[in-house]
């Protein structure tokens, strides 16, 4: 019976070393697109208050604009970037896109590395913030993002976005 429970523990143990280990390879771009859209919820906290938004994220080269909407959709904020200039709910803001974040809502969404984490899957491409990618979606015979950590590295600032959709228009 010894033998018997010994021969079945060591067949067990042999049967776990044939366990297929590969990682499998993610596809990614290796262009970043010009113009693209990304939809998704984010989620923000600050110093443990957490507050919840949908988000939308529409970039033209250099340019771009970034919706951020209630729970409900009974209020959202339009901010736009182009030509050197930043406009919030079509009023002009003669500060950074980061400044102005920050001094009204507490917190920032590194936007300039937006493109390199959902494209390249680089990320280590942003200043001052720790990114991790704890999901993936295949959309297109692509892999992007499904979930996006951030977390500032001097700043009590955690940012997770959701992204339900990513659209390449160019």
């Amino acid at each position: 019976m010894k033998r018997i429970i010994m021969t079945c523990f060591a067949l067990f143990l042999s049967g776990c070393s044939t366990l297929n280990t590969q990682s499998t390879k993610l596809t990614h771009q290796q262009t970043l697109p010009s113009i693209w859209e990304v939809y998704g919820r984010l989620s923000v906290s600050v110093n443990s208050d957490t507050k919840i938004s949908g988000f939308e994220v529409s970039f033209d080269h250099h340019d771009y604009k970034l919706i951020l909407s209630t729970a409900l959709g009974f209020g959202q904020i339009l901010i736009e970037f182009n030509q050197q200039k930043l406009l919030v709910n079509d009023e002009l803001i003669n500060l950074t896109f980061n400044k102005w974040m920050t001094s009204e809502m507490g917190w920032y969404l590194p936007i300039d590395a937006l493109a390199k984490i959902l494209f390249k899957n680089e990320i280590n491409s942003t200043r001052h913030w720790q990114v991790k990618i704890s999901r993936y979606q295949l959309i297109d015979g692509i892999q992007y993002p499904k979930v996006i950590r951030f977390n500032h590295l001097i700043k009590p600032i955690k940012i997770k976005l959701l992204i339900n959709e990513v659209n390449q228009l160019k």
